[in-house]
C-alpha cells in the first residue's frame, strides 16, 4: 500500500508543476520513471516493487488493453480513407521490415541468445508508443496529417505486434503450436468485434432515445474495453487483440461518436500508464547496477535509429512526401508502454540468459527512448517552424540585370 501512496503523491506533485515541466519537455513518462528510480533504489528503498507479482502483471496488462482500445477508437475511418496509401505502407511494409531488420541485427549482437530470443526482441521493440511524445502530437504548429499519421500508426502496429509475439513465443516454448495460437487469435477477434459492435449499437440506441448521458457514455466505453479484454481471457483468447478489435469495431460502428466520449478512457490510460512508468523506473537502477553488455547499447541505438528509419524510408518511396516528413515519421517511433508490456509477457515464458537479454534490451531501449524522444519534442517543433518559414520565404533576389548598351 505504501507504493500506492507514493504513486498518488507523485501524481499530485506532477499535476502541480505540469505546465512548467512541459516547457522543458519533461513528460509524464520521464517524471514517473525518475520517481520510480529514486524511490526504489538503494539498499533500503522506500518502495519495493515486485515485477513478477500478479498485481504488477495485471496492472500492465489492463493498461495495455485500455491503451489499445483507446488508440483504435482514435482511428477515424474517414481519415483512413483519405490517407490509406501512407498508412498501409507504414503497416504492411515498414513494420515487417522493422521486425526483419531488428531480427537480423540481433543475431550477431546477441550471440548465444538463440534465434527465438532474437525474434522475441525484434518483435517486442517494433511496437511504438506515442505517449512519450504527447506534447508533440498536441503542438498545433506541426501539420495535422503528420501528427495524426504518427498516432494512427502507433496504435495499429501495436495491434500487429501483440499477436506476432504470441506466435514467436509459441515457437520458442515448443509446448504451444502455431495453430493453437491462431485459434486463440481468432477467438480474440470474434470476442472483440462482438463487444465493439454490440456496445456501440447499444450506446447509439440509448443516445437516440435520450436514455443515456455524456458521463454514462464515457464510463460505458471504458467498461467496453475491460469487457473485451476480460471476455477474451475467459474464452481462452488474447485480451490485447480483443481490446484492439473492439476499439476498431466500435469506431467503425459509431463514426460520429464525439471525441469527448473517450475522455474517461483517456483519463484511465493516463493514470494507469503513470503507474506502469513508475514500475519501469524501478527496473532501471538494478539493470545498470548488474552491468550491461556494450552490445545492448549498440543494439538499442540501432533500434531507435536505423532499424526503424531505413524501413520507413523504403516504405515511403514514391509517396512524394517531403523529405522532412519522411524523416519525422522515421524518427518519431518512440518505444514505451507497449514494449514494456510485451517484454513482461515474454519474460513470463523465458528464463536464464534469455530472460536477461530481453529484460536488458527493453529497459535500455525504452529508457533511451523516453529521454531522447521526450526531451527533443520542443526542439523538433521549433525546428519544424523554421523549416516551414524557410520553405515559404521567397528566394533572395539576385543582382539587377543590366540591359545591353547599344553602341551608336
Amino acid at each position: 500500500m505504501l507504493a500506492v501512496l507514493m504513486l498518488g503523491l507523485v501524481l499530485v506533485a506532477w499535476a502541480v508543476i505540469a505546465r512548467p515541466a512541459q516547457r522543458y519537455s519533461v513528460t509524464v513518462p520521464i517524471a514517473m520513471a525518475a520517481s520510480g528510480m529514486i524511490l526504489t533504489s538503494g539498499t533500503h528503498p522506500l518502495v519495493d516493487v515486485e515485477l513478477t507479482g500478479p498485481t504488477v502483471r495485471h496492472l500492465v496488462e489492463l493498461t495495455l488493453a485500455v491503451v489499445l482500445f483507446t488508440d483504435a477508437t482514435d482511428i477515424g475511418i474517414r481519415w483512413l480513407r483519405t490517407h490509406t496509401g501512407v498508412t498501409l505502407r507504414m503497416l504492411l511494409i515498414a513494420f515487417p521490415l522493422t521486425v526483419l531488420l531488428g531480427y537480423l541485427a540481433a543475431i550477431p549482437l546477441l550471440a548465444g541468445a538463440g534465434w527465438w530470443v532474437c525474434a522475441i526482441t525484434a518483435v517486442t521493440l517494433s511496437a511504438t508508443d506515442s505517449t512519450p511524445i504527447t506534447p508533440l502530437l498536441h503542438d498545433q504548429r506541426l501539420p495535422g496529417d503528420l501528427r495524426q499519421t504518427i498516432t494512427v500508426v502507433s496504435g495499429l502496429d501495436d495491434g500487429l505486434a501483440a499477436p506476432l509475439l504470441l506466435i514467436v513465443l509459441a515457437g520458442a516454448a515448443g509446448g504451444t503450436t502455431v495453430p493453437e495460437v491462431l485459434l486463440e487469435l481468432l477467438i480474440s477477434v470474434i470476442v472483440g468485434t462482438a463487444c465493439g459492435f454490440g456496445g456501440a449499437r447499444l450506446l447509439l440506441w440509448a443516445r437516440r432515445r435520450d436514455w443515456s448521458t455524456d458521463d454514462a457514455e464515457r464510463v460505458g466505453l471504458l467498461a467496453l474495453a475491460i469487457a473485451a479484454f476480460a471476455g477474451a481471457y475467459v474464452l481462452h483468447g488474447n485480451g490485447f487483440v480483443a481490446a484492439f478489435a473492439a476499439g476498431l469495431t466500435c469506431r467503425a460502428t459509431a463514426p460520429d461518436l464525439p471525441r469527448s466520449a473517450l475522455q474517461t478512457c483517456e483519463d484511465a490510460v493516463a493514470v494507469l500508464s503513470a503507474a506502469v512508468w513508475f514500475v519501469f523506473g524501478s527496473l532501471v537502477v538494478p539493470s545498470f547496477t548488474d552491468g550491461l553488455d556494450w552490445r545492448v547499447f549498440l543494439y538499442a541505438f540501432a533500434s531507435l535509429t536505423v532499424i526503424r528509419m531505413i524501413p520507413v524510408a523504403l516504405a515511403l518511396i514514391g509517396t512524394h512526401l517531403p523529405r522532412r516528413e519522411v524523416l519525422a515519421l522515421g524518427f518519431w517511433g518512440p518505444r514505451g508502454l507497449d514494449s514494456m508490456v510485451l517484454g513482461i509477457i515474454a519474460l513470463e515464458q523465458l528464463s536464464g540468459l534469455d530472460a536477461d537479454w530481453v529484460a536488458d534490451m527493453v529497459v535500455v531501449v525504452v529508457g533511451l527512448s523516453i529521454v531522447v524522444h521526450g526531451l527533443s519534442t520542443r526542439l523538433f517543433a521549433n525546428r519544424w517552424v523554421r523549416w516551414e518559414s524557410a520553405a515559404l520565404s521567397p528566394a533572395p533576389a539576385g543582382p539587377p540585370s543590366r540591359s545591353p548598351t547599344r553602341r551608336p
